[in-house]
């Protein structure tokens, strides 16, 4: 959440920032707020003020004990009525409050959608990045993306979509993952399988060389990390809800999208000391997603599934440490995808895309495919600054005593079942097989994956 204070001193420009982010004004309804919040000010001052007369009594008391008792019950009504009303105000003034947005960085592009969002970078495998004058917005590059498997021994061939070539390899079955789970499951198996565990080694292996942390959190979590994280309010169609009554103390828990909010939740309602920061996690887990609104899209294959495996890059860190970090995330990122040596690009978001309510930040890490002539997210980094840090309550003490919030930034650092996607498209074959990347043999054991 938001500074209040700040919005209090800059109403205009958080009033932009929702217009920015095309927040629904009627829930961020500042004007709303700010009579709220003036309402409330004044019942606070003057339940001090009958806190300050009430202390006062104990001197009457000892002169007029008939009086003090008697203005001693006048003033427990009023400060029963008057904490009722603020209590009622306070509910509307903080749901309002939470679908306020974070402040947007400086740099965020203003746009209408993913097409405004602009090119930071662009790689391609032999050819290295093309020169900065070549880049533009949205899919500005992909004319000049490769037209055929960049890693093809004979690139004379149409190139098949991975769902085919996959169900060919014998490695993605959506087909039984349906009749046991429903539509939007599927089943990796066997080489395709080795592929993501090669994957996840390779990935970890640089994370740990890096010093980051690894944890494994709970894949279940109650409200407020959701709440903590900014995924709740506006993301709750996309979260699993788990039956109470299956849960000790009829808990609501929910499936979570992302590790995200399990790990950051790990340091919520602590004091960190400031040496002690910045932490960097790694997770790698299981999500969930109900994909409520893409019904239709991407039915076929596992590019848009309810449940994929991802490991997730976390860092909690002192805000003048947020911006190195979003940047050496994305260095981490860059630096798998050419190991894997995929064509790729790199775009800061625009306001009108740039995620949940909690960016202050945002840029996509998005593949080339050459089978569908398209990029594809596989990675997102975002600096939430102390967004997250207020809702989850997570401090640190500098070394000056005093105590502030601390900065949260996160990174997709691999979605896995995406990267198999890139993989097939990049390094199929004319036969039908596909050539395994250099960097994951020593775990596939083969140069080539064939079709059964």
């Amino acid at each position: 959440m938001l500074d209040v204070r700040r919005i209090r001193a800059n109403p205009d420009e958080l009033r932009a920032a929702i217009r920015r982010r095309r927040v629904d004004p009627t829930k961020a309804d500042l004007d709303r707020w700010l009579a709220l919040d003036a309402t409330r000010r004044q019942i606070q001052a003057s339940l001090d003020e009958l806190n300050a007369e009430k202390n006062r009594l104990a001197q009457l008391g000892r002169s007029d004990p008939a009086a003090a008792r008697a203005r001693g019950q006048e003033i427990r009504e009023q400060t029963r009525a008057l904490e009722e009303q603020l209590a009622a105000i306070a509910r509307e003034w903080q749901a309002i409050l939470d679908w306020f947005p974070n402040w947007p960085h400086p740099a965020m592009p203003e746009g209408s959608s993913d097409a405004d969002n602009v090119e930071e970078c662009a790689w391609i495998p032999g050819t290295g990045y093309l020169d900065p004058n070549q880049l533009g917005k949205g899919a500005h590059t992909a004319p000049l993306m490769p037209r055929t498997p960049c890693h093809a021994d004979d690139p004379d061939f149409t190139p098949l979509d991975y769902a085919t070539l996959g169900e060919r390899l014998g490695g993605i079955d959506t087909t039984q993952g349906a009749k046991v789970a429903g539509s939007r499951f599927a089943y990796i198996l066997g080489d395709v399988a080795l592929l993501q565990i090669a994957l996840h080694q390779l990935l970890v292996d640089h994370l740990l060389h890096l010093g980051f942390q690894p944890i494994i959190p709970p894949l279940l979590v109650r409200e407020r990390s959701l709440y903590g994280t900014s995924h709740f309010p506006e993301g709750r169609d996309q979260v699993y809800a788990i039956a109470t009554h299956n849960v000790e103390e009829n808990a609501q828990l929910y499936l979570v999208g992302s590790s995200e909010p399990a790990n950051f939740s790990y340091f919520m309602d602590r004091i960190l000391a400031e040496a002690d920061l910045p932490i960097r996690l790694f997770a790698a887990t299981p999500c969930f997603r109900s994909e409520a609104g893409s019904w239709g899209k991407d039915v076929r294959g596992i590019r848009r599934v309810h449940q994929f495996d991802k490991i997730e890059m976390n860092a909690v860190c002192t805000p003048d440490q947020s911006e190195a970090i979003y940047e050496e995330f994305r260095a981490i990122n860059e630096w798998l995808l050419q190991a894997l040596e995929l064509p790729y690009h790199v775009v800061e978001k625009c306001d009108a895309d740039a995620g949940y309510l909690a960016t202050h930040r945002q840029r996509d890490v998005e593949v080339w495919l050459c089978g569908t002539r398209e990029f594809m997210e596989v990675m997102t980094d975002t600096n939430t600054t102390d967004y997250q840090a207020r809702r989850l309550n997570i401090r640190y003490r500098a070394t000056d005593g005093a105590v502030h919030f601390c900065h949260t930034v996160n990174d997709t650092g691999c979605a896995m079942g995406r990267m198999l996607i890139a993989i097939l498209d990049s390094y199929q074959q004319k036969d039908g097989s596909v050539k395994v990347p250099e960097v994951l043999r020593p775990v596939v054991k083969k140069d080539y994956l064939r079709p059964r």
